[in-house]
């Protein structure tokens, strides 16, 4: 599937566009004039495998200006739900540069900003879950479609592509501090699941899904 891509989470329109939070939360705006030149703050690349499994999100980040202009601290406020995505927008703010000895270091003010992950070309027709194709297990409850909340106790989040038989394939799981015995059980499980796409639906149709094995009480 050939999706155009928007990597959103730019300063000040040079890489996009760029949200940032209500000015009661931000204790300030980041001094993007600043910057030592545009090319000084690159804008995030979207990860290879981010593109291939076609996952979108919004991440929120905060970051410190350093007194020699580096990016310090920076950190996840709220995730995207995919862990790439993270990361990768932590490796985007982490290589702007600013001028050097700005007040805004002095401080130590902390800068909001959002890198809204997704692509240009709407959403995708996604291969969705056959009812009653998943076996039954005594450790999972069953699979909830296109549920990217974080893995947890209740369930662990899996992003995979789907054969033509409808078999999930290249199962990735999402960290989850559970014991990768359990991660590895719930990737078995869901590749006994079956998914298929209704032809007659509109759209562009993709092979990419995801969603979470639920963990039973």
């Amino acid at each position: 599937m050939n999706k155009k891509l928007l990597s959103v989470g730019a300063v000040a329109g040079l890489l996009g566009v760029l949200n940032l939070m209500s000015h009661a939360e931000q204790n300030g705006q980041a001094p993007f004039k600043s910057l030592v030149s545009p090319l000084s703050c690159a804008q995030p690349q979207w990860p290879d495998e981010a593109r291939r499994y076609e996952i979108e999100g919004v991440t929120t980040i905060r970051f410190q200006i350093g007194e020699d202009g580096k990016v310090v601290h920076p950190e996840v406020s709220q995730g995207s739900g995919w862990k790439i995505l993270d990361d990768a927008a932590i490796r985007g703010i982490s290589r702007c540069v600013f001028q050097p000895h700005l007040d805004e270091a002095k401080s130590g003010a902390k800068f909001p900003m959002q890198f809204v992950w997704q692509f240009s070309d709407g959403p995708a027709v996604r291969p969705k879950l056959v009812a009653g194709s998943c076996q039954p297990s005594d450790r999972f409850a069953g699979f909830k479609e296109f549920d990217r909340r974080p893995s947890g106790n209740d369930g662990i989040l899996l992003r995979f592509l789907v054969d033509g038989d409808g078999a999930p394939i290249r199962v990735v799981a999402e960290p989850s501090g559970q014991a990768p015995d359990v991660v590895a059980q719930a990737a078995g499980y869901l590749q006994g699941c079956r998914f298929a796409i209704d032809p007659q639906l509109p759209g562009q149709h993709t092979d990419t899904a995801f969603g979470r094995v639920l963990l039973k009480p």
